[in-house]
């Protein structure tokens, strides 16, 4: 009734709906069933739930507007690193990171003073190399509870994902073995690659799945030796892979006797109610290694981060002992007070909200500004939209907009071989704002609408 009232207008987009025990009373329902409704529909789109304001109308994506992604025969490629650009390492566009104020550092820093107090008597000694027990035991309830089972004396700590990932790598492959990786992929996976001397094959993403007919293929031929995959809110384009889809791979990676590298970073970023699940959580003979950490969910300078990785433990926690001293002790005391205190869950609720409201007004913008044929990812989670533009060159659009200090991630650095010409990669975590133009987020705003011109300027040229 509420999705039939949109449709046809009697609810305009941007209204704000009853609260809740007013709608309750409405409709002769409890609070519960009330939220639950809500909920239901935020999850479909049809609702936008505000922070401290409550929830107000809007409508899905659209399904027509979305990128295209190649189809095309994998084959082993040379990854390269791309020199990242100093200036714009501050940029709220470049780096898939939350803006400063969705970072609970009040908070944070009671759980460090706490944190230490509680773990003084370790203040003198290294950190364990498998990291401290007690954040173990705390993860492994936190992620037991709300995603899969997870067991604590499987867990080793790590100084944040990418470092889980590297371990990981070095200790199922060798320099000049291959790696099959999702196309596109986050260009930090292509760089690590690349300083790692393995090569790689990209295997073809569309429609959020994963061309599993390829990968099975160069299982079967044996030229790939592991596997480095996202699953959940995937860096740039924000989608899932399916339930299906991830349990086959965990069957695949059983059958092949291949492990997969599961780089779970934005697990907890859905911008829904639902929680997805890994690849990790249909592995039942410990083929997958799952690595995660806080530096999307609370900030990237904390270090932190972890690994569970199956049938690999010894080798892993080896190769830990012999490369690390172990983890920053303080920052490990912090994490543990946040989660047991049971901020981090509050936080997480707080964020989600934010960052799904975030999504929509960028949208928005792009939708209203772009030209016409322009497509923009509709993401899942996490903090990339991915927007094509057919005939954009998007480094030559880099190079114009440096010269009023907007940066982003152009589409060729998520891929080794000559695609992604005409997209781009813009961060969400951070708000934008039309209404008070002295304020950061208004900035912001105008910054995105120039990148528009600058588009639209590049097309224009073109034709």
């Amino acid at each position: 009734m509420i999705i039939a009232d949109i449709e046809i207008g009697r609810l305009s987009l941007g209204q704000r709906m009853p609260a809740i025990r007013k709608f309750s009373k409405m409709y002769d329902v409890s609070n519960t069933t009330a939220i639950n409704c809500y909920q239901h529909l935020q999850g479909l789109g049809w609702l936008q739930a505000k922070p401290q304001s409550g929830y107000f109308v809007t409508q899905p994506f659209g399904k027509d507007k979305r990128p295209e992604f190649p189809q095309f025969i994998s084959k082993i490629s040379q990854p390269k690193s791309t020199a990242q650009i100093k200036a714009a390492l501050n940029s709220p566009f470049y780096i898939s990171l939350i803006s400063p104020e969705l970072i609970p550092i009040e908070a944070l820093n009671r759980c460090t003073r706490q944190g230490n107090i509680r773990n003084q008597h370790l203040s003198h000694l290294y950190p364990e190399y498998q990291g401290q027990e007690s954040l173990r035991k705390v993860l492994s309830q936190h992620f037991s509870e709300h995603y899969f089972p997870l067991a604590a004396n499987k867990l080793v700590i790590t100084n944040g994902c990418i470092d889980a990932v590297k371990t990981a790598i070095e200790v199922t492959t060798q320099p000049g073995d291959t790696i099959a990786i999702s196309s596109p992929c986050f260009n930090g996976l292509i760089e690590l690659l690349a300083n790692l001397k393995r090569s790689v094959i990209e295997i073809p993403c569309c429609d959020s799945q994963l061309d599993l007919n390829q990968l099975e293929q160069h299982l079967k031929n044996k030229t790939i030796k592991a596997c480095l995959f996202s699953s959940n809110h995937i860096n740039p384009q924000g989608i899932c892979f399916s339930a299906q889809q991830k349990q086959q791979l965990a069957t695949l990676a059983k059958q092949y006797q291949t492990p997969i590298i599961e780089d779970d970073i934005y697990l907890e970023l859905s911008h829904g109610t639902t929680n997805p699940l890994p690849i990790k959580h249909w592995d039942k003979s410990g083929w997958v290694l799952w690595c995660g950490s806080i530096s999307k969910t609370i900030s990237p300078s904390y270090r932190l981060g972890w690994c569970e990785p199956g049938r690999f433990f010894d080798r892993y926690l080896t190769d830990r002992s012999v490369q690390t001293f172990g983890v920053n002790q303080s920052v490990q005391n912090t994490l543990f007070e946040f989660i047991y205190s049971g901020q981090y869950s509050k936080h997480l609720r707080k964020l989600k909200l934010k960052l799904n409201q975030n999504v929509r007004d960028y949208h928005n913008l792009l939708s209203q500004f772009l030209p016409k044929q322009a497509r923009i990812s509709t993401p899942q989670g996490g903090l990339a939209l991915w927007v094509q533009v057919p005939k954009l060159n998007s480094q030559v659009l880099l190079n114009d907009a440096n010269k009023d200090q907007i940066y982003f991630r152009v589409g060729n650095e998520f891929s080794t071989l000559a695609l992604y010409k005409d997209c781009l990669r813009i961060n969400i975590g951070w708000s934008i704002s039309a209404t008070d133009e002295a304020c950061e987020e208004a900035r912001r705003y105008q910054q995105l609408i120039r990148l528009c011109e600058l588009i639209k300027r590049q097309l224009n040229d073109v034709t």
